[in-house]
């Protein structure tokens, strides 16, 4: 007979994070509790947010919700919510981003933690000076004192050994599956426009600019619109200025948020996805991509292989030329279209679902109990 767990997940970025983090801790838990519902779920938040992403937390007969009443919550989270772990008979607290408390060993839970990148540690100069001394705090406790850490990506494991010395023994890989809506068999409408894809934040290491100084090394008779959907602050800004310097406004469409209804119309009527990125700790919009049918060029750097499998295109980072050939590649070879398309859809539907995720975190947290 199995045994049943009360697990407890730090939900502060369930309920208020509405990108990455929130998305893969909604994900998580949200086919965790649909899947294996004979376990008690309890999510510890300094505060609720009520709004259509979370309403499915919200259903008292699936979860055990535990907030704080003071004016203090992320002490409350960092320390002070040991207490009230240890009240409720936790057998697993999971941190589900970088983080436990900063107390841990008061806990009598197992404690688990998940670590999606260390982009801090290998980029500095893209973070503030307070941000990094906080980062290196609770990155470097949480590596050191979990009982266990899961990866998204044996990138991400790699790193953990390179720089914060863990034994890859403490580590088991589950990678990330993306959101439900993307698996969906149903196609978009055909659109007449034809279109290459970026969808991701504008930020410095995901080297957007070589894309378009790719597109201003095409010929114009060549060139296809770029729809990027993403936003970004002074690196989005030196985008928009090099694309007026080059006269490419024209071929660059820029979607600050759409939902997801819209973004798979989108990813449908793509050519292609470019995403030319050197570190990221899984690479989300790749699986969605190749989910969607629509083909990846990505670089050889850091999960992207792992992320995109067959069903890309790779190229050296910051390599202007190889992105150029890639493009203009893509853009006009159907047949390369097509195998790219298969190979990728085969390999993203054999590894990253709700189903292969969830198992593989419960297996870690049942071994953790043993």
């Amino acid at each position: 007979m199995v045994k049943k767990l009360k697990i407890g997940f730090d939900a502060k970025r369930l309920f208020h994070n509405r990108t990455g983090l929130g998305n893969y801790s909604r994900t998580l838990v949200r086919d965790l509790q649909r899947l294996y519902p004979e376990h008690e779920y309890h999510l510890f938040t300094p505060k609720i947010s009520q709004d259509s992403e979370v309403l499915y937390f919200l259903d008292k007969e699936k979860f055990i919700i535990h907030t704080y009443k003071g004016k203090f919550g992320s002490f409350w989270r960092s320390i002070g919510v040991t207490k009230e772990i240890n009240a409720v008979g936790m057998d697993i607290y999971h941190g589900l981003s970088h983080e436990i408390p900063l107390n841990s060993h008061s806990l009598d839970a197992k404690t688990v933690v998940t670590f999606h990148d260390l982009i801090f540690e290998y980029y500095p100069d893209q973070f503030g000076l307070l941000d990094r001394y906080i980062y290196k705090r609770k990155y470097r406790y949480a590596a050191k004192n979990a009982d266990q850490i899961v990866a998204i990506s044996e990138s991400t494991k790699k790193d953990l050994n390179v720089l914060y010395k863990v034994n890859p023994s403490k580590v088991s890989v589950v990678y990330q599956s993306c959101h439900p809506a993307f698996y969906n068999t149903l196609k978009s409408p055909q659109s007449c426009e034809k279109y290459l894809l970026y969808v991701g934040s504008l930020i410095e290491r995901k080297s957007f600019l070589l894309i378009v100084e790719a597109m201003a090394n095409i010929s114009k008779d060549k060139r296809v619109k770029v729809k990027v959907v993403g936003r970004g602050g002074l690196y989005a800004d030196r985008i928009k200025s090099r694309i007026s310097e080059l006269g490419l406004g024209k071929y660059f469409e820029f979607l600050d948020h759409v939902d997801n209804e819209a973004l798979l119309y989108i990813y449908d009527n793509a050519i292609a996805m470019v995403y030319p990125s050197i570190y990221e700790g899984f690479g989300i919009p790749l699986i969605e991509s190749l989910y969607r049918d629509t083909p990846v060029i990505t670089t050889t750097s850091s999960s992207l292989p792992e992320a995109a499998g067959p069903g890309a295109i790779y190229i050296e980072p910051n390599d202007k030329i190889e992105l150029t050939n890639a493009i203009m590649d893509i853009v006009s070879n159907h047949t390369l279209r097509d195998e790219l398309t298969q190979k990728g859809k085969a390999y993203v539907s054999e590894r990253y679902t709700d189903e292969i995720t969830a198992k593989g975190m419960m297996e870690v947290y049942m071994k953790m109990v043993e």
